[in-house]
């Protein structure tokens, strides 16, 4: 059997994915693996690009429809032959031998379910990796208050930034969390297997939350090895810059709507719709208090849209 079997799901981004793999190639040792693209019915020519750079040294599976992130990665763990499974992102650059640290970190610790390294930006700095805690209902309830509303106002004017070392495993030790990201992860493929992998209702977004929830349910630990360093080009396959797409928001909310549908229920759906309006409507009437409101305000144009995606989720689960 081979150690791991890395998978790679690409859409319109052999550019990026051909960088990743010589990364992988030049990077891995110590271990076998094997590459495993699966190329989501891309119409610029990606399959011919990567098969024509690697030859036979990958595996291409081309699907006949844009499958989304989590099907997709069902898709390849059905062709893979490893032990273990490596879910990365094609804009992503290997800058050590995360493969063989990751696939060390569950030989020799049989609670962990998941793991994955630290991220990095392309010049280097910490971006975000994992996060903490899980996404509920308290938390969106607390979002939504005026106290926290407020107080982030105050940091803004004061430049306090307290989001900065809560994503990022600024350790020298491995740290329990709630989920790492999908950029990437690394799981046992019969671990992935007894969960069917991830739930085919997500098409992009939350869809490693809630897999990696019901990974905890299981007793096992989700856990960040700070020696794995990863380049992130965090979203370049989706948007060229930073700026906010209504697009990748839309999808991101469809994402974060199953996920609080798969956990809480209909009624828990209805209760994160109601605290994120009414923090995204809370905004919208500071930005009036201040003469800030504008058409282009992102709380305003984010508020248009989820009422439009929560209606016909709604509609759709009805």
């Amino acid at each position: 059997m081979i150690d791991v079997s890395i998978i790679i799901v690409n859409y319109h981004s052999a550019k990026l994915a051909i960088d990743c793999i010589h990364s992988i190639f030049e990077k891995t040792s110590g271990l076998s693996f094997e590459i495993i693209v699966v190329d989501n019915a891309s119409m610029d020519g990606s399959v011919e690009v990567l098969r024509e750079e690697f030859g036979d040294r990958i595996i291409v599976i081309e699907s006949e429809q844009n499958l989304g992130f989590g099907k997709a990665n069902n898709l390849g763990s059905k062709y893979a032959r490893g032990k273990y499974l490596f879910l990365l992102n094609p804009d992503t650059i290997l800058l050590n031998n995360a493969s063989w640290i990751l696939f060390n970190a569950l030989n020799r610790n049989q609670s962990f379910g998941i793991v994955g390294g630290n991220l990095y930006n392309f010049d280097m700095t910490p971006a975000p990796s994992f996060c903490l805690v899980f996404d509920d209902l308290i938390s969106e309830k607390r979002y939504s208050s005026w106290r926290y509303l407020l107080q982030g106002k105050i940091n803004q004017k004061l430049n306090i930034d307290h989001k900065r070392c809560n994503n990022f495993n600024e350790t020298d030790n491995p740290l329990q969390v709630a989920y790492v990201f999908g950029a990437d992860m690394m799981m046992s493929k019969a671990l992935f297997d007894k969960l069917g992998g991830f739930d085919p209702d997500f098409f992009m977004y939350a869809e490693e939350e809630e897999l990696s929830w019901r990974v905890t349910q299981l007793g096992l630990q989700i856990m960040s090895i700070p020696d794995v360093k990863i380049v992130h080009l965090d979203g370049a396959t989706v948007k060229e810059s930073h700026s906010f797409s209504e697009r990748q928001f839309r999808m991101r909310m469809r994402g974060t709507m199953t996920y609080f549908k798969k956990r809480f229920g209909m009624d828990g759906l209805s209760l994160f719709y109601k605290y994120r309006i009414r923090r995204y409507s809370r905004l919208i009437w500071l930005a009036r208090l201040q003469r800030k409101l504008h058409p282009g305000f992102l709380p305003l144009i984010m508020k248009k849209c989820l009422s439009e995606e929560y209606a016909e989720f709604v509609d759709v689960a009805n």
